[in-house]
């Protein structure tokens, strides 16, 4: 996720106009996340109180080029879902930016259903436009259909597969120090059971923990939303930015209790309120816009398994967190 030099006051001003309707003032979350962003991950650092807003008409004069738009829908979208409720107004203006900019991202009607407390929708929304689905319809295609459906009986609690759990639990054969050591031994000391495993994770849903142990994230919340940025920036696939709204939903505004059916105990809302978790979560946008490989749907992770951790992270240009204490 990145802008040009020249566009990073031009997008942040029409986020501005999209969050500050009728006078509204941003929260303190949005505020530093968005001076964050700009610092960290744009290399533009800016007060944002003295900016002027710029309305719709202006933006689709200023900002130009396919994926600069898509990034400023995005962002808007994104710190959106810092408020709960939602306020209709915020809503409507996200929507009318898009249009503008003549961006389609399916996300960008989820905040309207959140203010007209339409959540069962929103949730299929985001359900149909997820990375997940359409994985899973490309990879069943290709002959998965079987051990995906048998992963998705292991994590209801139905019936394991022996299979899959070998496979995952044959990671810790993998040599120490490497990528497939480090996955295995986040499982164990998590104490999560594997993928086919009864309640372990769906396969495909369990890819998210190879990026886990790459990125260097953990599994609080905080962790979750960082990973899944860290994810959404470096993917091209715009469903992978499906995935950190609904993270933002679990634990950011609360909108979200429920994943496949299971309740996330650990769900709650206003994870990013703190200066310290603003400024992780825009780290993590700024590692994630870095990397060279989409690293959840672009490789062959069990093909990686054996390779060194420290050297896959060089590879793949995985940046050293910053220092946000």
């Amino acid at each position: 996720m990145t802008l040009p030099d020249g566009l990073v006051e031009p997008a942040v001003r029409a986020i501005l106009w999209t969050l500050q309707p009728d006078g509204q003032h941003l929260t303190p979350a949005q505020s530093h996340v968005l001076e964050a962003l700009c610092r960290r991950t744009f290399n533009r650092a800016m007060d944002i109180s003295n900016l002027s807003q710029l309305d719709p008409r202006g933006a689709a004069t200023e900002i130009r080029g396919r994926r600069p738009r898509l990034h400023v829908v995005q962002l808007a979208v994104a710190l959106e879902m810092f408020l709960h409720p939602i306020p209709k107004a915020i809503s409507q203006r996200v929507e009318t930016l898009a249009f503008a900019l003549d961006v389609a991202e399916p996300m960008v009607t989820v905040g309207r259903e959140m203010a007209e407390n339409h959540l069962s929708r929103m949730y299929l929304d985001i359900q149909r436009n997820s990375w997940y689905l359409r994985e899973t319809i490309e990879q069943s295609g290709q002959g998965r259909l079987a051990e995906l459906a048998r992963s998705k009986l292991a994590y209801a609690g139905i019936v394991g597969d022996s299979a899959i759990a070998h496979k995952w639990r044959s990671l810790g054969d993998n040599p120490d120090g490497s990528w497939g050591k480090a996955v295995h031994q986040f499982y164990v000391d998590h104490s999560f059971p594997f993928p086919g495993e009864k309640h372990g994770i769906y396969e495909l849903g369990a890819l998210h923990d190879w990026v886990h142990v790459l990125a260097g994230y953990g599994t609080e919340p905080e962790g979750e939303i960082d990973v899944f940025a860290f994810i959404a920036a470096g993917m091209e696939d715009p469903h992978g930015f499906t995935q950190f709204v609904m993270t933002l939903g679990l634990f950011q505004n609360y909108s979200i209790k429920h994943v496949s059916g299971k309740r996330i105990l650990t769900a709650r809302s206003d994870t990013v309120d703190d200066r310290a978790s603003s400024e992780r979560l825009a780290d993590a946008l700024r590692r994630g816009s870095q990397t060279t490989v989409d690293t959840m749907g672009g490789i062959d992770h069990f093909s990686l398994a054996a390779e060194n951790l420290d050297e896959l992270r060089m590879r793949f240009n995985i940046a050293p967190k910053s220092d946000v204490s």
